[in-house]
């Protein structure tokens, strides 16, 4: 049997690939991010952290980086409750952080 080249091309295509995922320990951790009546301030949850507390940890810092430099232009985040400071995964099996983006 053949299969034409533009068939298996097509084939090849039509995986979805995320490129903007970033694993973290190994991991792919979802996130919530809720924004404040100040649009600076926000709050994160971080998913499934029971899997890593590390990666989950640099899963939160990345989407909180994220969103300053995209809203704001600038990385640097003062934190009420930094990624550092959690020591545990909470029964839901996330985690919290919170700050404000400085500009």
């Amino acid at each position: 049997m053949f299969i034409p080249l533009s068939m298996l091309l097509l084939f090849g295509c039509s995986a979805r690939i995320n490129e903007n995922r970033v694993a973290f320990d190994g991991f792919m951790f979802n996130s919530k991010l809720k924004v404040g009546l100040n649009k600076k301030d926000f709050e994160i949850t971080v998913l499934r952290a029971n899997r890593s507390l590390s990666g989950a940890k640099e899963a939160g810092r990345y989407e909180a980086t994220i969103y300053c430099v995209n809203k704001f232009g600038t990385s640097d985040i003062v934190w009420d409750l930094d990624p550092e400071d959690v020591s545990e995964v909470s029964s839901s099996k996330s985690i919290f952080i919170k700050g404000r983006c400085r500009i």
